[in-house]
């Protein structure tokens, strides 16, 4: 159907018509035109006549959404592909849906829909990281606005804390559910389970877990929280915890461990934990609770490494290329150690040993084993006569040692030397810099006439010197001293404690009761720790867990879950979809997916609009992206309220 100008001639005089017409097509004769309407001579219309024809027309069939005119205006442009992008990843795990049972299972009479608002907070830290008042603000640029089941949400800042405190309460129930989600899912690998710790600090000390502690920021001058991670195999974190800023490495493993085995059924798995947190009472446990371990061992303050290099049991010929490390083995028992052990104290507190009777003791020792009860008195005896009885307190010194490796004596322990060529040579490059630094400024104190300065005036210059991150250097130096010990008059290198650290360049130890595995694969493990390195940077650079605007406990534990639930999300798209390629590009091309509200003017009279809304343009890798995670048709407005 279309509109025509008809012609006719009557008297020598031409006339034309409007007319509406439609093509027809009549049996033996082909496709012709057919006269439907005649509007009248068209020399009657003018072009107001024609617009007010065209106006009524789009009112009385309703096709306001065909009729474009050249008068657009652009209303606003809202965050859409990343929303659309992250939420699709969300209703993949079907959180909202866990969330809201679990919440109406704490308790039926909460009204709040918690699981909407939780997702709001943690998909804005994945895209625009903003306090939870930001986060209401966010919201007024985004799709969120115009989705049904979100437009109608009060964005009041209060229903998103009253949510923290709802997500806090289910927090252990909903990772519960979120694994036995990644299981069905992913097929998570729980044969081997990552574990590792690190923190963040506050701008405030009000908080009432905040505490000073080993700062892994180098920020030790604000208190901080201590936050532990542990993630599958691949990566995707399962279960998170928060300790008061103080807490020591090693004492946050027992209880995770336990509560591994406990809360997740987890029956058989390998820790894996990175160095300081291996104590004789965490291995303890991992091994009560039926576990494995792979663990990186501190060698500097490990007694049992030690002898490692004070035996000179570490040699080059045994080392064997693997990737860009040299990596040997090492398997020592305990009763080996303690007799190796035994010499060194006597050797270092200058005591003659009496060959005859030290054997007796090696004999002794040779026949601990794990089960049966140790007089201990017996052994102090035998110490005694291998020394005589002018050092009791390095008898005791013995005495102690034996009976710390009570019930352990029959053990094999087995260590897997790495040492990194590279980081060797940087190393010693380091130390030698930093030795070299500290002799120039010992040398201009000692220069000066040390007798014209006053015994504390020379010791504050000394402690000066030593500061800070060169006090770890200190052991390089002896400080000689006058007779009375008092005035410091010069110095010397420690050469005895250079070559001792020389040893130890570029290399890091394992420890592991897993004996079925090469070595080869041990350390293959253990270099899979970086995954959860990584998920700590996103914690601190992607999610931005900092600025924490919160003191109340509850509400930084919360945060905290947030943000854990965030690198979840984005972990996922990580391993599952981009087999772990960067996620730059990715996030680059979803983020430039725009929803435009514009207005249509329909004519020049009066004002007759319409507001429309349209999804920009998607090109070929936006597409490829979408597509990837299950978004087959990102460009539909099916969802949204107009």
């Amino acid at each position: 159907m279309f509109p025509r100008i008809s012609k006719s001639t009557k008297n020598n005089k031409l006339y034309e018509y409007l007319v509406i017409s439609e093509s027809v097509h009549i049996k033996g004769k082909g496709s012709t035109t057919k006269d439907i309407a005649k509007l009248g001579n068209i020399k009657r219309f003018e072009s107001k006549d024609i617009e007010n024809i065209l106006d009524d027309l789009i009112k009385i069939f309703d096709i306001e959404k065909y009729a474009l005119s050249k008068e657009v205006e652009i209303i606003e442009s809202l965050e859409y592909g990343s929303i659309i992008f992250w939420q699709k990843i969300w209703n993949e795990l079907e959180l909202s849906k866990t969330i809201k049972k679990l919440v109406k299972k704490k308790d039926t009479r909460i009204k709040i829909e918690v699981e909407k608002y939780v997702e709001i907070m943690i998909i804005n830290r994945l895209i625009n990281p903003l306090s939870k008042l930001g986060a209401t603000r966010w919201i007024e640029g985004t799709c969120y606005k115009e989705l049904k089941g979100y437009s109608e949400l009060s964005q009041d800042v209060t229903y998103y804390y009253r949510s923290m405190d709802h997500l806090l309460e289910i927090k252990d129930e909903l990772e519960y559910a979120i694994f036995k989600k990644l299981k069905n899912l992913f097929s998570v690998n729980i044969k081997l389970t990552f574990y590792d710790i690190t923190s963040s600090y506050f701008y405030t000390d009000n908080c009432p877990i905040g505490a000073n502690g080993y700062s892994r920021d180098d920020r030790p001058d604000k208190e901080q929280i201590v936050i532990a991670v542990v993630t599958t195999f691949e990566g995707y974190p399962i279960k998170h915890y928060v300790f008061e800023g103080n807490t020591k490495d090693e004492a946050t493993v027992c209880e995770v461990v336990k509560k591994l085995k406990r809360e997740y059924q987890i029956e058989e798995t390998t820790f894996v934990g990175d160095r300081g947190m291996l104590t004789k009472l965490n291995l303890g446990v991992i091994e009560e609770e039926g576990y494995d371990y792979i663990m990186g061992v501190k060698h500097r303050q490990d007694e049992i490494c030690k002898i490692f290099f004070l035996q000179k049991q570490i040699e080059e010929k045994d080392y064997r290329e693997y990737k860009s490390l040299k990596i040997q083995e090492k398997e020592i028992a305990i009763k080996e150690f303690l007799m190796c052990k035994i010499r060194e104290i006597l050797k270092e507190n200058e005591i003659e040993v009496k060959e005859p009777e030290f054997l007796k003791l090696e004999e002794a020792i040779c026949k601990l084993n794990n089960k049966d009860e140790v007089n201990f008195k017996t052994y102090k005896e035998k110490l005694i006569s291998v020394m005589g009885e002018e050092d009791k307190k390095t008898g005791q010194k013995l005495l102690t040692l034996l009976k710390k490796y009570k019930g352990r004596y029959e053990d094999k322990q087995r260590y897997i030397i790495c040492l990194n060529e590279e980081r060797k040579v940087i190393n010693e490059k380091r130390r030698n810099k930093y030795i070299l630094t500290i002799s120039k400024e010992l040398d201009e104190l000692f220069r000066q006439k040390t007798k014209s300065l006053d015994s504390s005036e020379a010791e504050k210059k000394l402690l000066k010197i030593f500061e800070g991150y060169k006090n770890k250097f200190k052991k390089f130096f002896i400080i000689k001293r006058d007779k009375n010990k008092k005035r410091a008059k010069g110095y010397e290198l420690n050469t005895k404690n250079i070559n001792d650290e020389k040893k130890t360049d570029g290399i890091f130890i394992l420890q592991t009761n897993r004996n079925d595995i090469e070595m080869f694969k041990v350390v293959e493990t253990y270099k899979n720790l970086k995954e959860v390195e990584m998920l700590f940077d996103d914690l601190k650079h992607f999610v931005d867990i900092r600025p924490m605007r919160h003191w109340l406990e509850n509400r930084v534990r919360a945060h905290v879950s947030l943000c854990i639930l965030g690198l979840l999300l984005k972990r996922i798209f990580e391993i599952n979809y981009l087999q772990s390629k960067s996620l730059t590009e990715p996030l680059e091309e979803i983020s430039k997916v725009k929803l435009v509200k514009y207005k249509v003017k329909f004519s020049e009279n009066g004002d007759h609009s319409a507001v429309l809304p349209k999804i920009t343009n998607i090109n070929p890798t936006q597409k490829m992206y979408f597509n990837m995670i299950g978004l087959r048709n990102p460009m539909s407005l099916e969802r949204f309220v107009w």
